[in-house]
């Protein structure tokens, strides 16, 4: 009968599995790459979830002190992060009871952050590096990121969404679960800061010399206002 009707019976069944196929698209995240389909972090999240999370959690009951008397560089929880969908990188530092993880982010997921593009990859297309300053390629020793033909940063940890870092905390509450808390970041400078202290810790050298800085830098990369900064 299909086919007095002009429309072959295996066209039916291509039709069915293609429409079945757009209905499931934009998978929800399951944590690690396992296939080569992108993970989404977008999907909405109601209130009372938003409020029942695992970072930053000291925040929501009043003001945090970031004044960590112990810090060491965590080789590998960075590895177990850099495994997860929408994390090129990560950088994972380990104080008395908290871990506060730099990260920036690639095209392995989507909804990780807002829409707004802050790496200018513009010259990728025209064959060098930096956009803005073409005869310029030079990359310090100690950064990752220069908001140039890289990867994905934010500035403000606002800007991440819930499902994401929530999926970093509780990996991180999982491998290691005498954590206090998270702190989650993929501001560029405190990416870049977090890269030169790890550097220092794979020279073999404490991090101890380093507290004071670090946790001026994590107070102020975090603070305790939850809102966005006007610049």
């Amino acid at each position: 009968m299909f086919r007095k009707l002009g429309f072959p019976i295996c066209g039916i069944i291509f039709l069915l599995l293609t429409l079945s196929a757009c209905g499931s698209s934009g998978k929800q995240y399951r944590g690690d790459r396992d296939d080569s389909t992108s993970s989404n972090f977008g999907a909405n999240v109601e209130k009372g979830d938003a409020m029942d999370r695992a970072y930053q959690v000291q925040q929501l009951s009043g003001p945090v002190t970031h004044n960590n008397t112990k810090l060491e560089y965590s080789q590998n929880l960075s590895d177990q992060l850099n495994n997860m969908d929408g994390v090129n990188t990560a950088l994972v530092m380990i104080t008395n009871q908290n871990a506060y993880v730099a990260l920036m982010m690639d095209s392995s997921a989507i909804g990780t952050k807002g829409l707004t593009k802050e790496t200018n990859n513009q010259g990728t297309n025209k064959g060098f590096y930096n956009d803005d300053n073409p005869y310029d390629d030079s990359l310090p020793s100690n950064d990752l990121n220069k908001g140039y033909n890289s990867y994905e940063t934010a500035v403000h940890h606002d800007l991440l969404s819930h499902q994401f870092k929530q999926a970093i905390a509780e990996k991180l509450r999982v491998l290691k679960p005498d954590l206090m808390d998270v702190y989650i970041s993929a501001n560029r400078d405190f990416l870049n800061k977090m890269n030169s202290f790890a550097q220092e810790s794979w020279k073999g050298h404490s991090l101890m010399p380093l507290l004071t800085d670090f946790n001026q830098t994590v107070t102020r990369v975090f603070g305790t206002a939850q809102s966005l900064p006007h610049d």
